[in-house]
C-alpha cells in the first residue's frame, strides 16, 4: 500500500458533503474500516483511496433514492 493516499476524516466529509455523524455512523455499521494512526497520545483515522471511492458509491445511490442497505450492495457490485 505504498502508492495509497490517506485522507482525513474531515477531507472525506467535504468531498463528499456529508456530516461526520454520517461518516461515523457509516463506520459504525461496518461498511468501512478506515486505519487508525497514533500520534503521540491522539489517534487519527484515515481513510484509502478504496473506501473513498465506496463512500463515493454508497452516496450517489443514496442521492438517487436507495436506502442505505441498498445502496451499500449495488457498491459492492460496481467495485
Amino acid at each position: 500500500m505504498k502508492n495509497t493516499m490517506w485522507l482525513s476524516s474531515s477531507d472525506v466529509t467535504s468531498q463528499l458533503k456529508i456530516s461526520l455523524r454520517q461518516l461515523y455512523y457509516w463506520e459504525l455499521k461496518g461498511i468501512i474500516k478506515p486505519r487508525s494512526i497514533t500520534m503521540g497520545s491522539r489517534e487519527f483515522k484515515r481513510y484509502s483511496n478504496r473506501d473513498f471511492q465506496v463512500l463515493s458509491q454508497i452516496k450517489d445511490f443514496l442521492d438517487e433514492g436507495y436506502t442505505l442497505n441498498s445502496a451499500v450492495r449495488r457498491a459492492q457490485t460496481k467495485l
